[in-house]
């Protein structure tokens, strides 16, 4: 649930990051469409400008032809109107007719109805609205800035977020890696238990076989010393031989119920051992498995952020020209590094031979394998042949006078498996 919740969660931070993706591609097309027409708008302006000094240019020169044909008029008329009186000539003066000349000039071109004044009218309010639609499109650039720079720190945060994350799933791995291996060291440990326990089992019954056996063997002498003092000696000869024929015979079958039984133990022991070591090669595999399904997992979430930052960066490069072109681009960021491959978990199998060398050292156990290499088939026929020869050979019996309470060290193997462990 908590992952399904997580990945909900970043499927939802996504559908956000790329409607806020679209929203500032559009807003950079009108950015460049705005850009367009503000690169109308000064060309315009400059043509205007050109038109405004060109037509005060003319106008001062046509005033200038205009005061100086004026000028050259009245000094016409002042030499043909010599003949009057000198106050008249006096009284006409040319400052203020230049002065009355300049006014009429200056009405003139303020009220000016000619097709050429009327352009350069609709051009300077068109100059106005492109000039209020510029400082519209600066405040809009404005805000898509604040707004790229919070999709920024909230990408960052999502970025520390996916960090932390990927540390506690490393930190959850470590720690089931370390419980799997403590639980194959458990199951190890129950199974060597379990063989242990069937060894003293089978031991205790082949001392007691063989006590039993000495037990008849002696009584079977004292029968046949008593039989001997109180017959005569063909008759004791022919009795004990019949003793002893039957007694092989009694032997024999109970060697051969014996094998049997040592067989069919190790053919328990074996389908045991194997069944183990399958469950444990099944729960390796099925590990395995899951942390290789992970890792594809987190390939191609890595794999996905990595072409949504370079879309980003690509967005970033385009705004960053479209606002200040830079001299040079710059070069394409390097490919993410290949992810990790997937660490191979310690053998927990190992803890088997460790602990048969500790095995090899102890003396208490007299079946214990002495070399590792051997296969069980060797180790059950060295056990059978040690309790063949200690039933032939014979058993020491202990005395009558000695205390039955004699401790005897067959815990040792136990206590010495659970200081390994």
């Amino acid at each position: 649930l908590q992952e399904y919740e997580s990945l909900q969660r970043r499927h939802e931070t996504c559908r956000r990051l790329e409607e806020e993706r679209d929203q500032a591609i559009k807003q950079l097309s009108e950015f460049q469409q705005s850009q367009m027409v503000i690169e109308e708008v000064s060309a315009i302006q400059e043509n205007l400008e050109i038109e405004r000094t060109c037509r005060e240019s003319a106008e001062a020169l046509a005033s200038k032809q205009l005061n100086c044909q004026n000028r050259s008029l009245k000094r016409k008329s002042m030499m043909l109107l010599s003949h009057l009186s000198p106050d008249t000539i006096t009284d006409i003066n040319l400052d203020d007719e230049e002065e009355e000349d300049g006014e009429d000039l200056d009405a003139t071109s303020k009220v000016c109805l000619s097709p050429q004044c009327q352009t350069t009218i609709s051009l300077q309010n068109q100059l106005e609205s492109s000039l209020e639609e510029k400082t519209r499109a600066v405040t809009n650039l404005e805000s898509v800035r604040d707004q790229l720079r919070e999709t920024r720190e909230e990408l960052l945060k999502e970025k520390h977020d996916n960090t932390v994350l990927i540390a506690e799933t490393v930190w959850q791995k470590k720690l089931l890696g370390k419980y799997n291996r403590s639980q194959f060291a458990v199951e190890e440990y129950k199974a060597l238990q379990d063989t242990l326990d069937l060894e003293k089992h089978l031991r205790t019954e082949a001392e007691t076989f063989g006590r039993e056996m000495v037990v008849e063997q002696k009584k079977l002498k004292r029968q046949s010393q008593i039989l001997m003092q109180s017959s005569s000696p063909s008759q004791a000869l022919l009795d004990a031989l019949s003793q002893v024929t039957r007694l092989t015979q009694d032997l024999e079958t109970q060697r051969l119920e014996h094998q049997n039984q040592m067989k069919q133990m190790e053919d328990r022991l074996r389908s045991c051992e194997a069944q183990r070591e399958l469950t444990a090669l099944r729960c390796k595999l099925q590990l395995v498995e899951e942390e290789k399904k992970e890792y594809t997992e987190k390939c191609t979430k890595v794999e996905v952020e990595v072409k949504d930052l370079r879309f980003t960066e690509e967005l970033q490069k385009k705004l960053q020209a479209a606002i200040n072109p830079p001299p040079t681009p710059a070069p394409p960021p390097p490919p993410p590094p290949p992810p990790p491959a997937p660490a191979l978990a310690s053998n927990p199998l190992s803890l088997l031979s460790l602990i048969r060398k500790r095995r090899d050292i102890s003396v208490d156990i007299p079946l214990v394998v002495q070399d590792s290499a051997k296969t069980t088939m060797d180790v059950r026929q060295q056990a059978v042949d040690e309790m063949m020869q200690r039933i032939k050979k014979g058993i020491q019996l202990r005395p009558l006078n000695q205390s039955p309470n004699r401790r005897l060290p067959s815990n040792s193997a136990i206590q010495e498996l659970k200081g390994i462990m």
